[in-house]
C-alpha cells in the first residue's frame, strides 16, 4: 500500500509535536515537503518507490528547506516515523539515533539515501 499525504497531514503532525502557534515560515517549502514523497518514476526508472525512502523525504526536506519557523527537526522526524507506521513498517530508533541522524542531515553528511537506509535499519 502506497500512501500519498497532503499538507493538512503535515500540519496535523506539526500540531501534535510542536508548541501551539508554530507558524509556517515558507508555504512553498511546505508544499515541496508534501509533494516530494509522491515521485515514483523519472524516465521509467524507480525513484522513491520504497516506504523508507518516501518517509525519509519528510525529514530530509524539513531539515533542508525549513518550512516552519522552528521545530523542523521534530516535525520532520515525526512525519517520517508516522509515515513508516501508517505504511505498516514502524521504526524504533535507538536512543540518540534520531538526534544523530538530524545532525548529520543538517550538516549535509547524510543525504536522502542515508536517511532512508537508517529508517530501514530501524524497522521494529
Amino acid at each position: 500500500m502506497t500512501l500519498y499525504l497532503d499538507a493538512g497531514w503535515i500540519l496535523n503532525v506539526q500540531i501534535e509535536v510542536s508548541p501551539p502557534n508554530t507558524p509556517v515560515r515558507d508555504w512553498g517549502s511546505l508544499h515541496c515537503m508534501t509533494e516530494r514523497h509522491k515521485y515514483e518514476r523519472i524516465a521509467g526508472e524507480p525513484y522513491y518507490e520504497e516506504v523508507p525512502t518516501r518517509a525519509a523525504t519528510f525529514l530530509h526536506t524539513a531539515l533542508l528547506l525549513e518550512p516552519f519557523s522552528d521545530y523542523n527537526a521534530a516535525i520532520g522526524a515525526a512525519c517520517a516515523q508516522m509515515y513508516m507506521a501508517m505504511s505498516g513498517e514502524p521504526v524504533m530508533p535507538p536512543p540518540g539515533g534520531m538526534a544523530k541522524l538530524v545532525q548529520e542531515a543538517r550538516e549535509q553528511r547524510a543525504g536522502l539515501g542515508d536517511v532512508a537506509r537508517r529508517l530501514r535499519d530501524w524497522k521494529a
